[in-house]
């Protein structure tokens, strides 16, 4: 017997947002892991907030929305605030009933730099990594460095001299430099190659420091590509390990790090260097690399790339929105943060 469609006139729901979201939706258990690690932080946060004024989101749901845009690539706030007014399952995650009103996009702008600024963001993803140590998910003594560029939300007719009229027209075959020249959109951004046969961009350098079997993320930061060499990303890698490792721990790196600041930097912390060894001028000898153990840290250098990987291509910081070294480094945090916690939910 054929049935009858639905007008669809119903005025109230009796359901629960709970019972529509499959017991085995990935969205589960990321909540739980954000939660348990929220848990500890939520204290520290009351004291960004008056005691008068008009009642606020908590910093929980708005920090839980982020979260929905990393982990599903969406392009901006409004566009989120757009989908968690519909989707029931977005509704279900930041915490909101249906009779809830979503936030504006204006607020998550807003917030942003009270919930990720003055070491909140760093504060976050230390959390998550507790999390993860607690779950003993941490059972490598490898620890995977490098660094990545994020492109700017900067134009090349941005790039202005420091001194002097602003250059009109065509830029070609005129020399220009970051001595001389600076961004007028975002003044952190930096002319800056990769490698050789490049092209430079204006751009920001992310840095993240992995563990060499999990793959999660132990911390990261945003600097201003500086400096010739690699030397912006070994002084970079160089801090991460200082503030992040223990003593006896082997540092992995690529080819770009062999080099004396960077050896000489790790061993003076109490680190084995295991980078992979240039053909000419390695600052490695054999005492390093005949060991089977330098083989086996070379065969886990891979694990940085599936992070900054995620966080470009299903991420959005390919090319960040942001303008500024700090809030670019609050979106990286963010990523880093959706990544682990994407990433423990399938290890759990």
């Amino acid at each position: 017997m054929q049935g009858k469609e639905n007008p669809q006139r119903a005025l109230f729901g009796t359901r629960p947002l709970d019972e529509l979201v499959p017991d085995d939706h990935p969205l589960r258990r990321i909540r739980v892991l954000f939660d348990e690690a929220w848990f500890r932080l939520a204290p520290a946060f009351d004291t960004a907030y008056g005691e008068v004024g008009n009642v606020s989101y908590p910093p929980a749901v708005l920090l839980r929305a982020w979260l929905l845009k990393a982990l599903y690539s969406v392009k901006s706030e409004r566009a989120l605030c757009e989908q968690v007014e519909f989707n029931a399952l977005f509704r279900w995650f930041v915490g909101l009933d249906w009779d809830d009103p979503v936030m504006d996009h204006s607020t998550l702008s807003k917030n942003r730099e009270r919930l990720f600024g003055n070491g909140a963001a760093e504060a976050l993803l230390g959390e998550v990594c507790r999390l993860a140590e607690k779950r003993r998910l941490f059972q490598s003594d490898r620890l995977v460095v490098d660094g990545t560029l994020v492109k700017a939300w900067a134009s090349h007719k941005s790039f202005q001299p420091k001194d002097g009229p602003p250059e009109g027209g065509s830029f070609k075959g005129k020399k220009r430099g970051n001595a001389t020249h600076q961004s007028t959109t975002d003044p952190d951004a930096r002319l800056f190659r990769k490698g050789k046969g490049m092209e430079a961009v204006l751009c920001h350098l992310g840095h993240a420091l992995v563990d060499g079997a999990s793959g999660l993320v132990r911390a990261c930061k945003v600097t201003k590509p500086c400096g010739e060499g690699g030397s912006a990303e070994v002084k970079a890698a160089l801090e991460l390990a200082e503030e992040h490792t223990a003593r006896g721990q082997t540092l992995v790196a690529d080819r770009g790090y062999d080099c004396d600041g960077f050896v000489t930097g790790a061993r003076a912390l109490g680190l084995r260097a295991h980078c992979r060894a240039k053909s000419k001028g390695s600052r490695l000898d054999g005492r390093t690399t005949n060991r089977e153990s330098y083989k086996e840290s070379l065969a886990c250098r891979f694990r940085v790339e599936q992070a900054f990987a995620w966080a470009k291509a299903p991420g959005r910081m390919r090319q960040t929105m942001l303008r500024g070294t700090e809030k670019v480094g609050w979106e990286m945090h963010l990523y880093c943060l959706a990544y682990n916690l994407r990433r423990m939910a399938n290890l759990a």
